[in-house]
């Protein structure tokens, strides 16, 4: 490690409140894309591909591929959320923020279904399920994915996200990264035609197009939140809102 990324841990660790730095927290984002491939790849080959681009950028990752039987439908499926406890006695002893974890992707109709966690002592946890749609066209991946993000903590604690964040940068950036170097690899290995279908956020641009690097890049990073802003109550004659 060069003295320039020590100095960079050390100002890290300095520059953060001990009160705040104390105290052990977590931020929960959940987040969702759906990608179009139009390839003649058979069902074997498209699932070694998928495997093969997941690899590199994660720590772990249990796969499944279910029989379906058949000839491919003419739309593609989608996944649908589940809460594993809902209308379970035991559900009122789970908090919001640990709902949030535990919330599954479930995908019928998949022939792929690939479970797979990114993770980063002491600052990132990335919780990925990757389900592939067959239809006559080719295939359509939905990816659904939990980013939990560790905050604060001792000493032990913040050296480690320091340390992490001097030798692979921060994580935030590589939560993109892993799902886009998927697409990326399926692209490259096949010459599929990836069309984005939709995402919350919203990847801006087509940065799927780019080669696979080993870092993140500008083009990665780039998303749009695209969610409906409430409307709030029309403002009266005078433009001011109701009483005012």
């Amino acid at each position: 490690m060069t003295n320039l990324a020590l100095a960079g841990i050390s100002a890290a660790i300095a520059m953060t409140p001990i009160a705040a730095a104390a105290q052990d927290s977590s931020r929960t984002t959940e987040l969702y894309h759906i990608f179009d491939f139009k390839t003649a790849v058979k069902r074997g080959e498209m699932i070694r591909i998928l495997q093969d681009g997941i690899n590199p950028n994660i720590s772990k990752s249990n796969t499944v591929t279910p029989i379906v039987m058949g000839p491919a439908p003419e739309t593609p499926g989608r996944f649908t959320l589940v809460n594993p406890f809902e209308n379970s006695p035991y559900a009122g002893f789970i908090s919001t923020s640990q709902l949030s974890t535990i919330k599954q992707a479930r995908c019928d109709g998949a022939v792929w279904i690939s479970s797979a966690v990114r993770k980063v002592r002491g600052s990132q946890q990335l919780m990925i399920t990757l389900c592939l749609f067959p239809y006559v066209q080719g295939y359509q991946l939905d990816v659904y994915a939990i980013d939990i993000k560790e905050k604060g903590g001792g000493l032990d604690a913040r050296l480690g996200r320091a340390l992490g964040q001097a030798i692979v940068g921060n994580s935030d950036n590589w939560t993109n990264k892993t799902i886009l170097d998927v697409v990326r690899y399926v692209r490259s290995t096949t010459g599929a035609t990836v069309t984005y279908v939709e995402g919350q956020p919203e990847f801006t641009g087509t940065p799927w197009e780019d080669g696979i690097q080993l870092a993140p890049s500008a083009a990665d990073k780039k998303t749009v939140d695209t969610a409906p802003a409430p409307t709030g109550a029309a403002p009266n004659a005078n433009g001011k809102e109701p009483g005012q």
